[in-house]
């Protein structure tokens, strides 16, 4: 007797062992499936969200496109090349519509083709023209604000005058 209660008993356990392990299983597959649905809804929110950019991009080139293509002749085509050519620069594209000049080109290529010491004496040059400048103005204003006071003196002195001749004459 005792012998069966003990299988019985060893029985028991291995079913709760067992029924745990499966709900262990259960759960770690239910997390799993979890995690995944997260990571699908993770991915589905990215891949949202590129195609909101994407639609952006696409709206912006548009606009270009139409804003190129009225203030020329360009056919879309030739809008869509310029806007390439120049990097999405509509300006420039106008302006080449209009044949000026882009010298930024060769100002970027004059400026590049100084020396190291040459750009720091274009540096210094450069502080001292504007606290020359600075400086005049400052001595400017000074001078005009001592006029001003020169004359409101003036006249607050002729003010008094006026009023002892006032005072004197009655």
């Amino acid at each position: 007797m005792e012998n069966t209660e003990i299988k019985k008993n060893k029985e028991n356990k291995e079913n709760k062992e067992n029924k745990t392990v499966e709900e262990n299983d259960t759960t770690t597959m239910q997390s799993n499936v979890i995690l995944s649905e997260t990571e699908i809804e993770q991915k589905s929110q990215q891949d949202l969200i590129k195609k909101h950019y994407i639609n952006l991009q696409k709206q912006k080139c548009e606009r270009f496109i139409e804003i190129v293509m009225n203030q020329t002749t360009y056919t879309r085509e030739e809008a869509i090349s310029g806007l390439e050519k120049h990097n999405g620069d509509i300006t420039l594209v106008i302006k080449e519509f209009l044949g000026a000049v882009d010298n930024s080109d060769e100002r970027a290529r004059q400026q590049n083709s100084k020396s190291l010491h040459q750009k720091r004496y274009d540096v210094i040059r450069e502080y001292m023209d504007n606290a020359s400048t600075n400086f005049m103005k400052q001595q400017e204003r000074t001078k005009r604000y001592n006029e001003f006071l020169e004359r409101q003196k003036k006249a607050q002195e002729a003010k008094e005058a006026q009023e002892a001749d006032k005072k004197n004459s009655i």
